[in-house]
């Protein structure tokens, strides 16, 4: 834009053809060429570049040093991607005649920078740097358009001089050796871009504009084979209006999505969210909180455990264009007031399409406002140790180019990365591509945990709180199911507290893990009333008849279950209460032991599930009166003796021993 911005002003006289300020060297052609150049500078501003180089070289065989003919070119090459021939042409501008241009040696240096001659592009920005307290009279350039542009360029020349720096360490720092396009399964002749994955690699979403005319829509495929299929539309999901890149919470259970033009959206596009079970999305709805506003929001990429969310936004505050912002979530649930990540990130061009590490100390991101290699690359900063941002490195060749490069996305295990450009070898518009991931730029690593809370006796899942050392207090879900994203080769303390259970103590070695699918633990709590323990009288053979008399000291009684049901009515709750409400004959409980049967019908393990059901109803009812219950015995089965009709095997024995 600030290269068009100048062929404007010379195209329509803004700027002077030739100065006559001394002490410049004034460069004098005659009228009939001076034509030439002007109409090659109009049809550069048309964008017709092979046009207007012709005009510029037609001018330059006659006067091969006119230094404002070597500047149009080179701009022709620089806007038609040729960057080789660009730097030389504008080098060739500046040996001629030095006092040509003050702006010509920023614009010379960005030039050189893009083509990796980094030492040379720093030396250009340290001249135009030191010329910043010479009078403009010293340059041909010198009116107060000309000096608009200056003032520009002064304004990223630090960030400019930092990044000729870093990039000379990014040469050994980065090492990435090629990318790879995915394929025309995937690729088309239309626009795809913001490529995300699922843990295990085999499932692609992705954002398609498939013409001009069409609206941005989320689309998917998979590769069960190792191939991409062709992709198709995520069904249910789409609107007439747009939706664009997904972020997924690595647990795999929830989403985060742009959502343009919709009845709640606030602005003209917002993040929502949605849940998934693996085959879709549903209940989408917008984030809580005030990171969207009346302002864009898009772009979101969530931290590994889904409590901070970083995004791209125009809202007041920032420092140009768009910026990469991020919100945490608070302990209620809502997402906090969004922070602007500052100018180690930002500048005054375009951030966007951020992307987090699973260690969340790797922000990646696109910008046009950073010195890259053209119209949009993707950068890299590294969080310290006080979380604080550092200054954001240019990942280079061959991921970067003179082309757009836009969203950035890492595999699980750290060791894929994929991207979206429109350089001209893809199959048309924004292509995705991959690439290996060097060493260097790993992060962390990070095991995925997943964990599930389930009673020792019955493994059905418990709904609990889990304290893990180091993190907020996790709900479990239904499933009894926790996830956590965790130091590989660390150790996890964790405690649960749960009614009816006894307060559970662990910890587990977390190994290093690929992500493929989560490192999986069973957490199993012990009911207040243990599951199995007795060894006693009731401990008999299977059709082997109990002794016809009972100690003197027990007393029996029984309840009776429906067919496959473990609930107990509230008659039976009452029959229990006035069981124990007996008093015994004033004699002391020493115990109670309970013992759960079911009927023949279904499988064995089915009814020992069942069994133990019944037998924990009624433990949770004696818990209730205060009544200790530490001795309970599980026939899964049938009955223990005889041949009875199925409806009296679906009980519950309860053996109440009291003092003789």
């Amino acid at each position: 834009m600030t290269r068009l911005l100048l062929i404007t002003l010379l195209a329509f006289g803004f700027l002077p053809l030739f100065a006559q300020q001394e002490p410049a060297t004034i460069q004098i052609i005659p009228d009939e060429y001076a034509k030439i150049h002007h109409d090659g500078e109009v049809a550069l501003l048309q964008m017709k570049y092979k046009e207007a180089l012709t005009h510029f070289k037609k001018v330059l065989k006659k006067f091969p040093d006119f230094s404002p003919a070597l500047r149009s070119a080179g701009a022709c090459y620089e806007l038609a991607g040729d960057n080789l021939q660009a730097a030389e042409y504008y080098e060739k501008a500046l040996k001629i005649s030095p006092n040509f241009s003050r702006a010509l040696y920023f614009e010379c240096g960005k030039i050189l920078y893009q083509c990796g001659r980094y030492d040379e592009a720093l030396k250009y920005f340290e001249l135009f740097e030191g010329f910043k307290k010479m009078s403009p009279m010293n340059f041909a350039y010198n009116g107060l358009e000309e000096k608009k542009v200056e003032d520009k360029y002064y304004e990223q020349l630090d960030a400019n001089i930092r990044s000729c720096r870093a990039a000379t360490d990014s040469l050994q720092f980065i090492g990435i050796k090629e990318v790879k396009n995915i394929g025309g399964a995937i690729n088309t002749g239309a626009d795809e871009y913001f490529p995300y994955l699922t843990n295990d690699g085999n499932t692609l979403f992705f954002t398609s504009r498939k013409n001009e005319k069409s609206d941005e829509n989320l689309f998917t495929s998979t590769r069960p084979r190792g191939d991409w299929r062709g992709s198709e539309q995520v069904p249910d999901f789409n609107t007439g209006e747009n939706e664009g890149m997904v972020t997924m919470v690595r647990d795999g259970r929830r989403i985060f999505f742009t959502a343009c033009q919709r009845e709640d959206v606030l602005g003209p596009c917002d993040i929502w969210e949605a849940t998934t079970d693996g085959l879709g999305f549903s209940h989408a709805k917008p984030i809580g909180g005030t990171a969207n506003s009346d302002t864009w929001e898009s772009q979101a990429s969530v931290s590994c455990d889904g409590n901070t969310l970083y995004f791209a936004s125009s809202r007041p505050g920032g420092l140009g264009g768009t910026d990469i912002w991020k919100a945490v979530r608070n302990k209620d649930g809502v997402w906090g007031e969004p922070k602007n990540l500052g100018p180690n990130i930002n500048s005054t061009g375009d951030e966007e399409a951020p992307f987090i590490t699973n260690d969340g100390k790797v922000l990646y991101f696109s910008s046009t406002g950073h010195l890259g290699l053209g119209e949009q690359d993707i950068f890299v900063a590294r969080q310290d140790a006080h979380g604080q941002w550092g200054f954001a490195k240019n990942l280079g060749k061959p991921v970067n180019s003179a082309y757009r490069e836009l969203g950035i996305f890492l595999t699980p295990d750290g060791k894929t990365g994929y991207f979206a450009s429109n350089r001209p070898e893809g199959h048309g518009g924004m292509d995705i591509y991959q690439f290996d991931l060097p060493q260097q730029l790993s992060s962390d690593p990070i095991t995925y945990f997943e964990g599930y809370v389930r009673d020792s006796i019955t493994q059905l899942p418990i709904t609990c709180t889990v304290m893990a050392k180091g993190h907020l207090p996790i709900k479990t879900d239904n499933e009894g199911r926790f996830f956590l994203c965790l130091k590989a080769n660390d150790t996890l303390h964790v405690e649960v507290r749960a009614d009816d259970y006894h307060n559970y103590i662990n910890h587990f070695a977390v190994p290093k893990w690929e992500n493929r699918t989560a490192y999986h633990v069973n957490l199993l709590l012990d009911p207040l009333f243990k599951l199995p323990t007795y060894t006693g009288d009731l401990l008999v053979e299977k059709g082997v008849p109990m002794p016809v008399k009972a100690p003197t000291n027990e007393i029996h009684h029984e309840i009776l279950f429906d067919f496959d049901k473990s609930e107990l009515k509230a008659s039976e709750i009452e029959e229990l209460e006035a069981f124990f409400s007996a008093g015994f004959n004033g004699k002391a409980i020493q115990s109670v032991e309970i013992v759960g049967y079911a009927d023949e019908v279904g499988s064995e393990a089915y009814n020992l599930k069942l069994s133990e059901k019944r037998a924990k109803a009624i433990g949770a009812v004696l818990k209730n009166k205060g009544i200790k219950v530490d001795k309970v015995y599980i026939e899964g089965k049938g009955e223990a003796f005889g041949n009875r009709p199925d409806w009296q095997n679906r009980k519950v024995d309860i053996v109440v021993k009291v003092e003789k």
